[in-house]
């Protein structure tokens, strides 16, 4: 879609140029009274002259003066240079004129020999083309200045935009590892006990193994692919800690019709996991998942019992609520609240994002 809309845009502004032009060139016939109207006479064919010269003169300035003379040699050489224009111009159309109302009445005796009356008249007919061709500069001089500025926040927003896309690939190939550290834990405390849901584990971790590597390397992905990816998650392991927790599990059924960045929730399931089990006498975990299709926003809550402190600390303590912050930031700006409160020895993590 990006890349259709960018080949449509290089096309439009040209085609716009050209009608705006066309039309203003030809604005001698498009403006005739028919009633009145006996064909194209000299000055029909001085003023469609003169506009294609403005025509001209606005790309000559455009894309010759300003980069060429303006960037390289400065303000002052640009207006000299400006100023030598316009003169040209003016001995040319004065050429033009001449030519086509050599033979009209009243051009002797309006232009030339016409005492003050003639005097005035070309008077007027200097300041009319000196300010036309002026005025024409100064637009085609802020044209071009608009265009570059574009041009340049383009460039600044694409690169912005690099940017982000690489930290964001970096925050969650950090989820990876940290991810696969918590689950290898499982599987060697299910080995210790040589127990017969290691191979059941395995598979269970090759179906998660593939959401990381293929599913989760989309910019968004649907809430249900999200959802299931945490009940494997959780499914995973409750066969190692079996009877030992109680997870409560409250999730809207229907979550169509919504997307959500890859491995956004899950931080929090193994924050729950990680520091609510330990040492804690009946740990339970509760996750809560809901969805307001009034204003589209996600309601995702877990809560989980407090491990000593002795217990629970250590260095990756931490990283995952981190992580997120961060990704939460980038991805959702000024459309997700993240609020963790402790009360008493439950700790609560909260996150409320806007989908749509």
């Amino acid at each position: 879609m990006a890349l259709k809309n960018r080949s449509l845009n290089k096309y439009l502004t040209p085609a716009l140029h050209i009608i705006f032009w066309g039309l203003i060139i030809i604005s001698p016939y498009l403006f005739r009274n028919p009633n009145t109207w006996k064909g194209f006479n000299p000055w029909h064919y001085k003023l469609i002259i003169n506009n294609v010269i403005l025509a001209l003169l606005f790309y000559f300035n455009a894309f010759v003066l300003y980069p060429k003379v303006y960037k390289t040699k400065g303000l002052w050489v640009y207006l000299l240079t400006a100023i030598s224009i316009i003169i040209a111009l003016m001995f040319l159309s004065k050429s033009i004129d001449k030519q086509l109302f050599a033979d009209h009445k009243g051009w002797g005796k309006g232009r030339r020999g016409g005492g003050s009356g003639g005097d005035l008249r070309w008077m007027r007919w200097y300041i009319t083309n000196i300010l036309t061709y002026v005025f024409i500069m100064g637009i085609s001089f802020s044209y071009r200045i608009i265009k570059d500025n574009n041009r340049l926040e383009k460039i600044r927003k694409e690169k912005e935009n690099e940017t982000l896309k690489t930290e964001l690939t970096f925050l969650r190939s950090q989820v990876s590892p940290h991810f696969m550290f918590n689950v290898l834990n499982t599987l060697v405390s299910l080995a210790r006990k040589k127990s017969d849901l290691i191979e059941p584990s395995l598979i269970q971790l090759s179906n998660l193994m593939r959401y990381m590597l293929y599913e989760s390397n989309d910019e968004r992905i649907r809430l249900e692919q999200e959802v299931e990816y945490l009940r494997s998650y959780i499914d995973l392991q409750m066969l190692r800690f079996g009877d030992d927790v109680h997870i409560e599990l409250n999730i809207s059924k229907d979550l169509s019709d919504y997307e959500i960045e890859p491995m956004l929730l899950i931080s929090f399931v193994e924050n729950a996991f990680k520091h609510g089990i330990g040492m804690i006498e009946e740990p339970v975990i509760k996750i809560f998942l809901t969805i307001d299709r009034t204003k589209h926003w996600l309601d995702f809550k877990v809560e989980n019992g407090i491990s000593p402190q002795e217990d629970s600390k250590d260095k990756s303590s931490g990283i995952g609520l981190i992580n997120m912050r961060r990704r939460l930031e980038l991805l959702y700006k000024d459309r997700y609240v993240l609020q963790t409160s402790q009360n008493g020895d439950i700790f609560v993590s909260h996150l409320k994002v806007q989908l749509k």
